[in-house]
Formats: structure tokens, C-alpha cells, sequence
């Protein structure tokens, strides 16, 4: 079991959503959004993704089977993108 944090900052006009894991401070995945009501969509977004692909976390399991009809409602940057950007 990893232990997982999560952290918003308000950069450059949008909401960037981090998780972020406990033991050394890494950042393990990380999307912005324009409005402050998508939080929440990036975060499920990203522990759906690290809950599937990587890791053992009970905070990603239990992301998974929450929220499930929640569309964004602004402007996402998904990670990939994010990382081309450099944002």
C-alpha cells in the first residue's frame, strides 16, 4: 500500500491537481483545469489511471467507484498534454 497525498495550486489562471507520493515527495501524475469545480474530475481522472496502470493505493480504489457520471464542465489539460506545454 502506497500512501498517497494530493495537492491544488492556482498557476498561471488554472487549477493544477497533483498527486503526489507521501515517502518522497515525487509528483506521480499531474493535470490543470480552468474552473475550480473540475477539481475534482482531474483527481478521479488520475487515480483511475494510477489505480489501473501502476499502483496499490486504497485512495485510488475507492476514487474509481465515485462520481462516475461526473463530466467537466471547463477547459482539462490532461496530463500528456501538460507535459507538452510545460505549463
Amino acid at each position: 500500500m502506497e500512501p498517497l497525498e494530493t495537492k491544488v495550486t492556482f498557476i498561471n489562471d488554472k487549477y493544477h491537481c497533483r498527486i503526489i507520493r507521501k515517502s518522497d515527495g515525487k509528483v506521480i501524475d499531474e493535470m490543470a483545469c480552468k474552473l475550480k469545480e473540475d477539481v475534482s474530475f482531474c483527481f478521479r481522472y488520475m487515480f483511475r489511471m494510477y489505480d489501473k496502470c501502476w499502483g496499490d493505493s486504497p485512495m485510488a480504489d475507492a476514487s474509481r467507484h465515485r462520481g462516475k457520471n461526473h463530466i467537466p464542465k471547463g477547459n482539462i489539460v490532461y496530463p500528456a498534454k501538460l507535459k507538452l506545454r510545460k505549463i
